[in-house]
């Protein structure tokens, strides 16, 4: 993974980020529960799990819930939840351990995403689902830094970006473009849900009010003009299968 500095010290907005938790953990719920049906009996390892509230909120909905982050994490509130400090690049875990794993805006922070996606598709059961998540490059304000086109820019130049705007000595996260997360993910069964989460706003994210808005525009354009614009989507949202 990136560098072994607290992840959420790099920013200015850890107070808003954690206050979303909740919000981004319901939407996922509902991922997961469309394309898994009863959770109660399965077990989920959420990768880059940060402070830990989407593993806490989303794990008592399972069996047992396994939260993994480079970072140290706290104790759980939940039973059933664990947590384990580890590098998601060597999973700790047997082989098919786990019947769901979340990637939420992880495998952008990954040094070897392939390695990552690889140890990911290990520890999946035979059946199991993996929800990812991660920003376009192409999005106009990388969502990280808060600087407009910093993703667009060679490595050098963004490093010298970073360091002008004062946010930090470079820049270590590597967005991955529509193309390029289409080759990370050929080793599995993918199905895209960008569309459909923009489609029905009202299904995934009832109570995100401003996403809703941001996205109210899209409900009246036909499926096909979204599949053209799909590469140019600012969140990618996939469910990985063996």
């Amino acid at each position: 993974m990136t560098e072994p500095c607290t992840f959420l010290d790099r920013f200015s907005f850890k107070d808003a980020y954690l206050a979303s938790r909740p919000i981004k953990a319901n939407k996922i719920l509902r991922v997961l529960e469309q394309e898994m049906g009863e959770l109660s009996a399965a077990t989920l390892l959420d990768i880059g799990c940060s402070q830990g509230g989407i593993t806490e909120i989303i794990g008592r909905s399972f069996a047992l819930a396994v939260g993994l982050d480079p970072d140290p994490i706290g104790n759980a509130d939940n039973c059933s939840t664990r947590f384990v400090q580890a590098d998601g690049c060597r999973l700790p875990f047997a082989a098919d351990s786990f019947d769901a794993v979340l990637l939420n805006h992880v495998l952008e922070h990954a040094a070897t995403p392939a390695l990552l996606l690889e140890e990911i598709r290990r520890v999946m059961k035979s059946r199991a689902v993996c929800y990812l998540a991660c920003p376009n490059r192409w999005t106009i304000v990388e969502p990280h830094y808060r600087l407009p086109f910093l993703s667009w820019l060679p490595r050098s130049w963004a490093h010298c970006y970073v360091r002008w705007m004062r946010r930090g000595p470079r820049y270590l996260d590597v967005l991955p473009g529509y193309w390029e997360l289409r080759d990370l993910t050929r080793g599995f069964k993918v199905s895209h849900l960008t569309l459909a989460l923009l489609k029905r706003p009202d299904l995934f994210f009832p109570d995100d009010r401003e996403l809703r808005d941001k996205v109210k525009w899209v409900s009246w354009m036909p499926e096909s003009l979204l599949g053209w614009l799909m590469p140019l989507a600012p969140v990618f949202v996939l469910i990985l299968r063996k």
